[in-house]
């Protein structure tokens, strides 16, 4: 008897022992990359050394194939081309899904569709932005026809279908927040529970550093010098992902003195006039705070105001002009909390 209480005993005390050095060797390792039209930044706690930048790697390649509109090999390029019938992989669909949801609670402002105007007004991939070559109210008129998210559908064989072969489909709002996702729905299949994950403007958070028993920290920008001595926002977030869109970067300004931004209406085909600045979005995903940047940027002020007060899930800090031409800002209770201090950058 007493022989099978030391065994047990000194059982235990093994089982003691090899759960400490575990949690001994739990350290911080940092994973950045590139893939394609995105970059990732990746920190995360574990005690297994195994080196996870080629799993990462290639995760963001194949995303990067589904949905960047920048990769002339992805689903979304030959959509584009339309030379021939494409069918939608499971990255492709998740992600169509979400701007699909987006698309319809902006009430059709927020338009994937749009990239052909976006194009027209020089702010596409290739930038032309002399006054000379502003698109005509004709040339608008006649480029209009090819925008509407509703023209375009996955067929129940997995095709995507489109009304008319010019219309061009861009996913670009979310894709850096669907990366993010996945990379984080990786890590979590590997076991690990505490780690941030970048993808450019993008972040998500899972746990905290427990190396060094702190909550993760995230900047988000807070243009109120619209220049490049910008402040950041300091915020500590947990289980949670945020995003920021602007329109103070991507702008440029004609012979006349008018300003252009490149975010366009789809109903009138023109750049926004409206108030905001930038748009900074808490949400459980980061697919969702990305399209609900962007979607925010587009619907204004007072509707995303009305839109945050149905969705207390979401957190927001919104920058907007006010009409003297004053950067203000508006927050939602629910983000006071998670702002630990601005930064001068």
């Amino acid at each position: 008897m007493n022989g099978k209480f030391l065994t047990l005993c000194l059982g235990a005390l093994l089982l003691f022992s090899c759960d400490n050095n575990t949690k001994k060797t739990s350290k911080l390792y940092e994973v950045e990359g590139k893939g394609g039209s995105v970059a990732y930044r990746v920190k995360y706690i574990s005690a297994d050394s195994t080196d996870l930048k080629p799993a990462i790697d290639s995760l963001v390649k194949v995303v990067d194939h589904s949905i960047s509109s920048y990769n002339k090999e992805s689903i979304v390029a030959k959509i584009n081309q339309g030379l021939v019938a494409t069918k939608a992989n499971d990255h492709f669909k998740r992600a169509f899904a979400t701007a699909q949801k987006v698309w319809k609670e902006s009430g059709g402002f927020y338009d994937p569709t749009v990239g052909i105007l976006v194009n027209a007004w020089g702010f596409g991939k290739e930038l032309i932005q002399p006054v000379s070559k502003l698109p005509t109210e004709h040339e608008i008129d006649s480029l209009k026809k090819y925008v509407g998210f509703e023209k375009v559908h996955i067929s129940d064989d997995d095709y995507v279908k489109k009304q008319n072969p010019a219309i061009q489909l861009d996913l670009t709002s979310v894709l850096r927040g669907y990366t993010a996702d996945v990379i984080s729905d990786f890590l979590k299949s590997k076991g690990i529970e505490n780690f941030l994950v970048k993808v450019d403007g993008q972040t998500i958070v899972e746990g905290k550093d427990v190396v060094n028993n702190t909550p993760w920290k995230v900047e988000a920008e807070d243009p109120y010098e619209l220049n490049d001595d910008y402040k950041e926002v300091i915020l500590h977030l947990n289980n949670e992902s945020v995003s920021t869109d602007e329109n103070y970067r991507r702008v440029w300004i004609d012979g006349n003195g008018k300003r252009f931004v490149h975010i366009i209406n789809p109903f009138t085909g023109y750049p926004m006039t409206g108030e905001m600045l930038s748009a900074t979005v808490i949400a459980k995903t980061a697919v969702e705070s990305d399209a609900y940047s962007t979607m925010f940027m587009i619907i204004g002020l007072e509707k995303s105001k009305e839109f945050l007060a149905k969705h207390p899930e979401l957190k927001a800090l919104l920058v907007y002009s006010d009409q003297n031409n004053e950067v203000k800002t508006y927050k939602t209770q629910n983000i006071e909390p998670l702002i630990v201090t601005i930064a001068q950058n």
